[in-house]
């Protein structure tokens, strides 16, 4: 591949950052005027636990991306809200699985009609086949940068 001049202006990984940000700041904007108190990193934990129900702390860290000590706060937080339950793993009592309670279910289900409104404002206009070839790009760059 030719290499190209580096700008930041038009770096990739800049405009992925400022395009992530920038549908987080929406989501969250979203949440706060619905009343919802939820932190977006919160909401995003929750639909992590809602597809990969039981992790222990360790998985969910990895699977999401955010250390272990982020992962606690954020548990903290839910699990007082009663959003989501410890419980020790059958095998290793040491470990706590992190279970979605219904609550958790029930917010999901409130929030994610807002969280689809920013989803397809993001997307408007752009046809499902550039969508996917996007998803196809991104996986690929993914891939590239996390196997150095």
């Amino acid at each position: 591949m030719e290499l190209i001049e580096y700008s930041l202006k038009n770096s990739l990984g800049h405009m992925m950052g400022r395009i992530s940000r920038s549908i987080l700041s929406q989501l969250q904007k979203s949440f706060t005027t619905a009343g919802c108190d939820l932190s977006v990193e919160q909401w995003l934990l929750l639909v992590h636990l809602r597809d990969w129900d039981g992790q222990i702390h360790q998985q969910l860290a990895q699977s999401t991306y955010r250390d272990k000590t982020t992962i606690t706060r954020l548990l903290d937080g839910l699990e007082k809200r009663g959003l989501v339950e410890r419980i020790p793993d059958v095998a290793d009592r040491r470990q706590k699985r992190v279970r979605i309670m219904p609550e958790g279910r029930k917010l999901i289900n409130k929030l994610k009609p807002l969280a689809l409104k920013i989803q397809n404002k993001a997307l408007e206009d752009i046809a499902l086949q550039e969508i996917d070839m996007c998803k196809n790009i991104l996986s690929r760059i993914f891939q590239n940068i996390s196997s150095t």
